[in-house]
């Protein structure tokens, strides 16, 4: 039998309610374990908890406060580096080249939930885990 420790666990960020049980739902019909943060703060502050226990973030751009999803991303990756990143938008994106972390996919809102679960399991799938060189910090 499979335990919810087999899953790989997801943290979802996103200020919109609707849109969070949205992803909720999808991600886990997909098979992963789901966190929900609902606005930035909350997100830097899941990810320090746990970065070592997800393997994916997907977050909004614009939380509705000072810290944005590009933040969480970034500070994510910093803690794991081999953290999965979808981020998704109801805006262009355009600032996406600057500010997302490498290896990332952006999905502009309205999107498919099934879209976001096909971004995360691609993203899983053509990342390996970098080796443990003690180089971490």
């Amino acid at each position: 039998m499979s335990s919810d420790l087999t899953l790989l666990r997801v943290l979802v960020v996103e200020d919109e309610p609707m849109i969070a049980e949205v992803l909720q739902a999808a991600l886990e019909e997909g098979g992963y374990a789901v966190d929900i943060a609902s606005n930035g703060d909350n997100g830097l502050s899941s990810v320090e908890a746990r970065a070592d226990e997800y393997r994916a973030l997907v977050t909004d751009i614009n939380l509705g406060g000072a810290v944005r999803g590009w933040d969480v991303a970034r500070h994510g990756r910093e803690l794991n580096p081999a953290l999965a990143v979808v981020y998704v938008t109801g805006d262009s994106g355009h600032e996406w080249g600057s500010l997302g972390v490498p290896g990332s996919l952006l999905i502009e809102k309205p999107f498919a939930p099934a879209q976001v679960v096909t971004a995360i399991s691609s993203l899983l799938i053509t990342s390996t885990p970098p080796p443990q060189h003690g180089s971490s910090s």
